[in-house]
């Protein structure tokens, strides 16, 4: 069963952090970005929302290059689903 939550971007801090491509030999220095979301109310759960926060530093380029470009206050959808252990 996957649980799908919706999520506002309140906050983003740019700085450094050091990503090893795919294939690469060494990492990088890049621009990272850290940054906070919390909880929307409403749907998807109406009158039952949680509340949370959900915080990530990102490396990786072209996922931190997302949150360089929303706007503060724009949401995004998560879905949260059980990772099938490999044996």
């Amino acid at each position: 069963m996957d649980i799908h939550a919706r999520f506002r971007l309140d906050h983003v801090t740019r700085g450094q952090g050091y990503f090893k491509a795919p294939g690469e030999q060494d990492a990088k220095l890049i621009e990272s970005a850290q940054v906070t979301l919390n909880a929307v109310q409403g749907e998807p759960f109406g009158a039952y929302t949680p509340s949370g926060r959900l915080e990530m530093f990102i490396v990786n380029p072209t996922a931190a290059q997302v949150f360089f470009d929303a706007r503060i206050g724009q949401e995004f959808d998560i879905i949260l689903s059980h990772v099938q252990e490999h044996e």
